[in-house]
């Protein structure tokens, strides 16, 4: 790995990412819904970009059953003006990640797929892009 900044984000703890790139990167961090809709019944799937100076860090797609979702934390997604594991944590739901896959790519990029899990429970299905050139350029410039 590339450096002890990336190995702690990539150990950052679910609903805590967006919180630790505004502390560790200068300038202007903004997590954005930038597409979210229903595939079928029950199903949904959610794209997330994380900027930092308007240059994209990390990118996300999150699959969901609302099914397996209290009623006060779809109605937040619903809302599509927060990231899942902030609205996670302010419901007080202490949630796991369990990597599934992770490739580290000749790119610059690091991709992992992983689960989002609450009480042996599989709440969202995550692929995430994180976009080092992007992100190591911010972390140097502070």
């Amino acid at each position: 790995m590339q450096d002890s900044f990336v190995n702690s984000l990539l150990d950052v703890p679910v609903g805590q990412i967006e919180a630790f790139l505004k502390q560790k990167l200068q300038g202007d961090v903004q997590l954005e819904v930038v597409e979210q809709n229903r595939t079928s019944g029950t199903n949904f799937v959610r794209k997330v970009v994380i900027t930092a100076n308007n240059l994209p860090v990390i990118r996300a797609t999150v699959s969901f059953d609302s099914s397996k979702l209290s009623e006060q934390i779809l109605s937040e997604l619903l809302r599509k003006n927060k990231g899942i594991g902030s609205i996670l944590t302010q419901n007080n739901i202490a949630a796991q990640r369990n990597v599934i896959s992770f490739e580290s790519g000749s790119d610059g990029t690091i991709k992992r797929n992983y689960e989002i899990i609450d009480n042996n429970a599989v709440l969202f299905y995550v692929s995430e892009e994180i976009l080092l050139v992007n992100l190591l350029a911010n972390k140097n410039s502070s």
